[in-house]
């Protein structure tokens, strides 16, 4: 795989505002935007999240994420951790926990690399009081015009009653982006996950359109709008979910 950027360190800071906070709505989170792949260095990207309402109900909604990638010309690093609150009148209704880690192989002369991934997270927003899963697979490296990757992974679910689910799906992941000239750009990624035992009733999807528009040349705004399905869902919980993000990126 050609190398064709080279950073030492980088830093990026992130104030976000939520239209929806809606954090781990994904089947598997979107890593396309903070991974740099085919890039050398260390990279850290900070992002603060917040909104609220004051009148007939005092609600305060926050959000943090971190992430950290760690490159190098054989092996891609990366961690993700992203914590989320919710409080009405000074009491925490539901809190929200989540963390991924995922390592990549660059295999020389071949077409593809090796992947696998750990994820964790505590979501009462879907009435998940856990979800757990890791996999690996590979990700095809010479498509220049889009991302694809296929893995397996085993699935480890709690629902908010108690109801316990072990499920083992396929993993099809794409991303396609799209530059104009003004140097925005639309970026596509979308996720289908079957169960390897039940492929038509039991499966997961999610859908995301981003459009990133540059200020300047450290200072990008992105809106984001994801549609997420589980044709599953436990407890009580909707089958389908939306969120809707509007980001202001400022790196040094």
């Amino acid at each position: 795989m050609d190398i064709k950027f080279i950073h030492t360190n980088s830093v990026l800071i992130t104030f976000s505002i939520f239209f929806t906070l809606n954090i781990i709505s994904s089947p598997i989170v979107d890593i396309e935007s903070v991974r740099k792949s085919e890039e050398i260095g260390q990279f850290r990207n900070i992002a603060f999240g917040y909104s609220g309402s004051r009148g007939n109900e005092d609600r305060d909604n926050y959000d943090i994420s971190l992430s950290l990638v760690n490159n190098s010309k054989k092996y891609e690093r990366l961690f993700v951790f992203e914590k989320s609150e919710r409080t009405k009148d000074d009491i925490t209704e539901d809190e929200s926990t989540f963390l991924h880690a995922r390592l990549l192989r660059q295999l020389n002369n071949k077409s593809y690399d090796l992947e696998a991934y750990f994820q964790s997270s505590e979501n009462p927003f879907q009435s998940y009081k856990t979800r757990n899963l890791f996999g690996a697979g590979i990700r095809f490296s010479e498509l220049k015009k889009i991302k694809l990757s296929v893995s397996l992974l085993h699935e480890d679910e709690e629902s908010l009653d108690g109801i316990k689910k072990k499920t083992e799906r396929v993993n099809l992941y794409l991303f396609k982006d799209f530059s104009f000239e003004n140097s925005s750009f639309v970026s596509i990624s979308s996720f289908f996950q079957p169960s390897l035992n039940n492929f038509s009733d039991d499966y997961k999807y999610s859908l995301s359109f981003s459009y990133s528009i540059p200020v300047s040349e450290k200072f990008f705004i992105n809106f984001k709008i994801t549609e997420s399905f589980d044709s599953d869902p436990p407890d009580f919980a909707e089958e389908s979910d939306q969120s809707f993000v509007t980001n202001f990126n400022y790196s040094f």
